[in-house]
C-alpha cells in the first residue's frame, strides 16, 4: 500500500476518534447539568456501549497504519538509533508514546467505567451490565485525559512536518 493511501487511511481513523471524544467532552458533557445525572448516566452507557462495539472501524486502522508508517520510518531511518537522533524522529516517538497512552485509555475504558464485569473478556468486547453500573464520576477526568491526548497527537502530527 502506498505511503499516501496509508496516511489517508490514519487521518480518516484520527477524524473518526478524537472528534467523537470532542463530541462527548465538548457537547455531551455540558448536557449533564440540564438532564440530570442518571438520565446523563443512561444515554452516556448506551453511547459508550455502542461506541465500543462499533468503533473499531476506526481506531483499528488508525493504529494499524500508524504503526506500519512507523516502522517504514525505522526502515527508512536506518534503525531506531538513527530515527531518534532526528528532531523528527523524536517528534514521531513521542506521538507514539501518546498514542499508546491514548490507546491503553481505550482498552480499558471498559473496566474504567463500569463497577461490575461478570466475565471480563466478554465485558471488554460487548460491555455487559447495566446503565446503573456506568461511573459517570470518571466520565470528566478520561475523557478530558483523552481529548488531551488526541490533541496532542493532531498537533505533532501537523509538527512533524515543520521540522
Amino acid at each position: 500500500m502506498s505511503h499516501e493511501m496509508l496516511v489517508l487511511i490514519h487521518l480518516l481513523g484520527a477524524v473518526l476518534f478524537v472528534g467523537a471524544i470532542a463530541l462527548e467532552v465538548f457537547i455531551l458533557e455540558p448536557i449533564k447539568k440540564h438532564i440530570g445525572l442518571e438520565t446523563f448516566q443512561k444515554f452516556e452507557f448506551y453511547l459508550f456501549r455502542t461506541i465500543k462495539r462499533r468503533y473499531w472501524v476506526g481506531v483499528l486502522p488508525l493504529y494499524v497504519t500508524g504503526f506500519v508508517m512507523y516502522h517504514d520510518y525505522l526502515q527508512g531511518f536506518g534503525g531506531f538509533e538513527a530515527l531518534i537522533a532526528t528532531d523528527f524522529g523524536k517528534l514521531l516517538t513521542l506521538k507514539l508514546a501518546i498514542a499508546l497512552g491514548l490507546l491503553a485509555i481505550f482498552l480499558s475504558a471498559p473496566f474504567l467505567f463500569m463497577r461490575r464485569q461478570p466475565n471480563p473478556v466478554k465485558h471488554f468486547f460487548l460491555v455487559t451490565g447495566k446503565w446503573q453500573d456506568f461511573r459517570i464520576e470518571r466520565f470528566e477526568f478520561i475523557h478530558y485525559l483523552a481529548l488531551t491526548f488526541g490533541l496532542a497527537l493532531v498537533v505533532l502530527g501537523k509538527v512533524l512536518w515543520m521540522v
